[in-house]
This record gives C-alpha cells, sequence and structure tokens, in this order.
C-alpha cells in the first residue's frame, strides 16, 4: 500500500472512533474533515447499489457551495474561486417497509477548499 493511502485508512478509521450520538437518540452519528481543490468537486460517498427503501438529504447546506444527492453519491461542489472552510450534514433514513421514515445516521462533513 502506499503512504497517502494508509494515511486516508487512518484518518477514516479515526473518524470512526471518534463517532458517536450527539443525542439520546439511536442511531450513529459520524464525522470526516475532507479537502478538495479549488473549483473542484470532491466526491464524498458512493454506493453500488441503492437502499430499498429510505434515502439521504442535507439537513445542513454547505454555506459556499452546493450539495448533489442521489441514491448512489454524495458530492460537494465548492462555490467559484471560493477558498476556505465549509460545512455540511447529511441524514439518512430508513423504514420497515410500512412508508413511515426515520433517521438511521446522520453524517458530518467539514469540508477545506484550498
Amino acid at each position: 500500500m502506499n503512504i497517502l493511502y494508509k494515511i486516508a485508512l487512518s484518518s477514516l478509521a479515526l473518524g470512526s472512533i471518534n463517532s458517536c450520538s450527539e443525542s439520546n437518540d439511536d442511531f450513529p452519528t459520524t464525522s470526516a474533515e475532507l479537502q478538495v481543490q479549488v473549483n473542484d468537486t470532491l466526491l464524498i460517498a458512493s454506493r453500488d447499489t441503492a437502499p430499498v427503501e429510505g434515502g439521504r438529504e442535507v439537513s445542513v447546506a454547505p454555506k459556499n457551495g452546493e450539495v448533489l444527492v442521489d441514491a448512489f453519491t454524495i458530492k460537494y461542489i465548492p462555490g467559484t474561486n471560493f477558498k476556505g472552510e465549509d460545512y455540511l450534514e447529511i441524514t439518512n433514513k430508513g423504514s420497515i417497509g410500512d412508508g413511515n421514515y426515520f433517521t438511521t445516521s446522520i453524517e458530518k462533513y467539514s469540508i477545506t477548499v484550498e
């Protein structure tokens, strides 16, 4: 493995270790610190299959960029020529098949645009 790959894996592991629920709800809250270049697109998360029932929504929108969310990916696009810090939250929802949705997890992302 190259060193950058090991560093990325270590960072993800630390983010998971430091994750905790900030309320009394029974769902996990995870945090990650990410970086993206000015005028570039950051692929935050991707998956091969869509959930059977449920979805994701932007619960805290970034102030200096745009988030594109679909069943397969989460992407962050910083504002044109923006440099600095941004933040967003994604709420994941699920259902037992009855159409009543509930929060399954919250993802918090601090993003540095360089």
